[in-house]
């Protein structure tokens, strides 16, 4: 029997492929699901080493054994890429679905400077499909879809809660300095510090930051103290206010109704939060303003946001449009 492979590296790419991957098996699809790196931390259970991803998918491919590769788009390494070449090479199906909205074709790169893409790029929204294209990604292999990692957090969407008089603030770290160095003209290490500032001597919060997998692991054992783990539908809605630079989380926080602000000091690049690029959260980018903004008391204009219904993805529906879609074009020819 043909099997579809799915392939998970990093956690954005291992979130918008988990719930396809668990509804394929619900109704019993003959599957293989691979995590590697970060996206092994978040599910041991199908942790896998590259080499053995390597050698099972030529042995498959060899023996005729799937019916096509699923993967996420991964950041600084070029695995998926090279199993999707050997696949395409193999003229077995490719799909790749993405989990942010920035970085279109660059995640396409290999370290020769080609573009290996695949079949079909699965999409959020029209936004994401038009920031694509006009990155260069050829139109025709663009799919909106929407994103079936947000599913659950709309799902969980709550109306606006206080837990007492001490505000809770989480502060949502990630790895932008090994993207980036110094372009964005700040660095997480900057915005956490500066957060820390503004609510220093203030008794009313209490502050805490959930880090990255991608995050150095030095810097992370330097505010033990403060760091909590496990997973944002778990843990963001305990907090009052989450504060992030560019990262979904944002967006995650917003969905179920939190307030939620994006802190980018400085910024000297294009602004790639999504929250801020649809209206829920606005970019602050001086201490002055964000000090101002943490002494202030949350006002109900960010207590509830009003989603428009305009974008695919707020029905909560977009695993059943992946699942359906990978069906039709893995499954059903096959």
């Amino acid at each position: 029997m043909k099997k579809i492979v799915f392939l998970a590296h990093d956690p954005g790419g291992y979130e918008a492929l988990f719930t396809v991957v668990e509804r394929m098996q619900e109704e019993s699809v003959s599957l293989e699901f691979y995590c590697l790196g970060p996206a092994a931390k978040l599910n041991p259970s199908n942790a896998a080493s590259e080499s053995r991803v390597v050698q099972t998918i030529q042995s498959m491919l060899l023996e005729k054994k799937m019916s096509g590769l699923v993967t996420g788009t991964s950041w600084g390494n070029r695995l998926e890429l090279k199993v999707m070449a050997a696949c395409k090479e193999a003229r077995i199906p490719t799909i790749s679905i993405l989990d942010y909205w920035s970085n279109y074709q660059a995640r396409f790169k290999d370290d020769l400077g080609d573009f290996i893409y695949p079949d079909i790029y699965i999409v959020m929204d029209e936004l994401a499909e038009q920031e694509a294209r006009q990155e260069g990604v050829p139109s025709n292999i663009l799919k909106v879809l929407g994103h079936p990692g947000l599913d659950k957090y709309i799902l969980q969407r709550r109306k606006a809660t206080s837990f007492g008089n001490k505000k809770k603030l989480l502060f949502l770290s990630q790895p932008l300095s090994a993207l980036y160095g110094q372009e964005l003209g700040y660095t997480e290490q900057q915005a956490l510090e500066e957060c820390l500032l503004a609510v220093q001597g203030n008794d009313d919060y209490s502050f805490s930051v959930r880090f990255h997998p991608k995050d150095d692991p030095n810097w992370k054992r330097s505010y033990a103290e403060i760091s909590v783990d496990g997973a944002l539908l778990d843990i963001m809605p305990e907090h009052d206010l989450i504060i992030g630079m560019n990262t979904i989380g944002l967006l995650h926080a917003v969905l179920m109704g939190i307030p939620a602000l994006s802190y980018q000091p400085n910024l000297q690049k294009p602004d790639l939060c999504i929250t801020n690029k649809l209206g829920f959260t606005r970019l602050i980018k001086s201490y002055q303003e964000l000090e101002f903004l943490l002494n202030t008391p949350i006002g109900e204009d960010r207590k509830n946001i009003c989603l428009p219904k305009s974008f695919i993805w707020l029905d909560g529906h977009s695993t059943d449009r992946v699942v359906g879609f990978i069906r039709e074009v893995l499954l059903d020819e096959h």
